[in-house]
């Protein structure tokens, strides 16, 4: 590194085994090549977490009542051709705002729910090459958990930094972590519930008159129950009367937990420039009743207004000049006889 060279050090959290819809051999992530701290991922820098014992569990899914213990091992395997370093710890799972994928906080972040009752049987090891280490762990059910589900994973940090130089100077040093998820139920009444908020559309008209416009339709998806749910929106947007409709394609979210929300966006790039527009969200997930939002909203297109205004105003000169000719050509001017 450079005496004007910037460091930064950026923590890459890869979500595996975390969504069912992944295969289980999705748990393992490669890191680039290059040289580590203190050797640590030299080579070929790969490793896979998981739940310990059969191979048909990609996530910890587990119920539990208020108050009690919970014990289990994570498996995690060295696939490299290096002996690799991890921290180990437990974390407390959340949506990220912009667009709903789950996400772990880091090891210095506070851990205040499932992440917090975890106590794990080490947090610092070493695997040699091709190896594996299973650590037991205990999650331990607060007699006050309330019901419904509380999510977290077990994250393995890889204590190699990786140097990645851009063209601007400034060397990044990047680490790599992989997370497993656990999904507990704590027994007690189970009240799902899914929403969608704040619908609106965001209009940008193109700069010459009679030019297409882009909409941009906004929305909120919030899982308002205390069960963790995979809810599917559903938007469209509609011009006056129902006319130049444009149904977007479906998108089913990630896990939504108790409490969460998700902005989302879908970009309507052929939108008109000047209309009143219908946007609607539909959601459902299962087991629940569908529910929508809608709003509507003006568009206008200056360029376009103004050029279609300055036209009427030809228009208007042009015709008021034509009725002037015929009114002195239907009343000529006679002379008076002497």
């Amino acid at each position: 590194m450079t005496s004007h060279s910037a460091a930064a050090v950026l923590l890459v959290v890869v979500l595996t085994a975390l969504l069912a819809s992944l295969p289980a051999g999705s748990s393992s992530a490669t890191a680039a090549r290059g040289a580590g701290a203190g050797g640590a991922g030299a080579g070929s820098s790969a490793w896979s977490v998981r739940p310990a014992g059969t191979a048909d569990r990609t996530a910890f899914v587990m119920d539990s009542a208020p108050g009690a213990i919970v014990r289990d091992a994570v498996r995690v395997s060295n696939l490299s051709d290096a002996p690799l370093s991890f921290q180990v710890y437990g974390s407390d799972a959340y949506n990220t705002p912009r667009d709903g994928a789950l996400a772990y906080r880091q090891a210095g972040e506070a851990q205040t729910g499932l992440g917090g009752w975890l106590a794990l049987g080490t947090n610092a090891l070493v695997i040699p090459p091709g190896r594996a280490a299973d650590i037991p762990f205990t999650l331990s059910v607060p007699a006050d958990a309330p019901p419904g589900s509380h999510v977290g994973g077990i994250v393995a940090l890889n204590n190699a930094v990786e140097q990645a130089g851009g063209a601007s100077g400034v060397d990044v040093g990047i680490q790599r972590a992989i997370a497993v998820r656990i999904q507990l139920t704590v027994e007690g009444p189970l009240t799902p519930g899914v929403a969608v908020r704040s619908v609106r559309v965001r209009h940008r008209p193109a700069g010459t008159p009679f030019g297409g416009a882009r909409a941009i339709l906004t929305y909120t998806v919030v899982n308002t129950g205390n069960a963790a749910l995979r809810p599917t929106v559903s938007p469209r947007v509609s011009g006056l009367f129902g006319l130049r409709q444009s149904a977007f394609a479906d998108r089913t979210l990630p896990l939504l937990l108790p409490g969460q929300s998700a902005d989302l966006t879908v970009d309507w790039p052929q939108a008109p420039g000047t209309d009143y527009l219908t946007a609607s969200v539909r959601v459902t997930a299962p087991g629940l009743p569908a529910t929508s939002a809608q709003s509507g909203r003006v568009v206008v297109s200056w360029p376009t207004l103004g050029a279609v205004a300055g036209l009427l105003a030809v228009l208007a000169v042009a015709l008021g000049r034509f009725r002037g000719k015929r009114s002195r050509g239907a009343f000529p001017h006679r002379g008076v006889a002497s």
